[in-house]
């Protein structure tokens, strides 16, 4: 089993541990931390009072942010390549589509959603070039004029520092997707220039202070 499938695998246990949906995607806050959160959402993706909205979510999980969103959208969608996660989502969500997919390989039409969120996933990904060909997929799937949210993604200035906090002989005891010195940080600059030429604008937003680890954690919102 390679490295993705093993985490995959730890999603799908993840999953299945415990009957809680916040402890199954690994944020056990409470409910105005997640209102604050789905807001915050809601505000990047310019929500506003436009009726008939789609929005796809990449990473979706088992639909729980998904589902503080959606009464603010017509058609709901989600992708995760978590098997059980997605059982998870079907059982939560059962008006919404949910697959099981890779991030990079969405099996959709062309410009087919009005709004695109992938939150909370980069970290996890094996290759900056994973992180790329996932973006230009969600580029390619949201329609001319609609918004993408790619959030809670890692600053590299904070890589060396955080990194070097890690105890590694503890880490061989945890989950692969719990490991930090595993986690994927990104050059936002660097990110920016590669995706320029193919979206109209780009902005990188920080987080609400008090929003956890706030500090080296940044979204960013493309507009197709």
């Amino acid at each position: 089993m390679n490295e993705f499938e093993s985490k995959q695998a730890e999603w799908d246990l993840t999953a299945s541990a415990s009957a809680d949906f916040k402890a199954q995607v690994g944020r056990p806050f409470d409910d105005n931390a997640w209102q604050a959160l789905s807001c915050d959402v809601l505000d990047k993706l310019v929500v506003n009072d436009e009726n008939g909205l789609s929005i796809l979510d990449v990473g979706c999980g088992n639909g729980l942010l998904l589902s503080k969103l959606s009464s603010h959208f017509e058609q709901l969608t989600g992708v995760d390549y978590s098997k059980t996660m997605i059982e998870k989502a079907n059982e939560l969500l059962p008006s919404a589509l949910f697959y099981q997919s890779q991030a990079k390989q969405l099996n959709f039409k062309d410009a087919g959603f009005d709004r695109v969120l992938s939150y909370s996933i980069f970290h996890y990904f094996p290759s900056y070039e994973y992180a790329i060909e996932t973006i230009l997929e969600m580029i390619r799937v949201t329609k001319r004029g609609g918004v993408i949210l790619l959030g809670d993604l890692l600053d590299d200035h904070y890589e060396k520092a955080i990194k070097s906090n890690s105890d590694l002989e503890y880490e061989k005891t945890i989950p692969l997707i719990h490991r930090y010195s595993q986690w994927r940080f990104f050059n936002f600059e660097k990110l920016l220039a590669d995706l320029a030429p193919h979206v109209d604008r780009i902005e990188v937003l920080s987080q609400p202070e008090v929003f956890p680890l706030s500090d080296y954690r940044k979204d960013i919102r493309l507009w197709v």
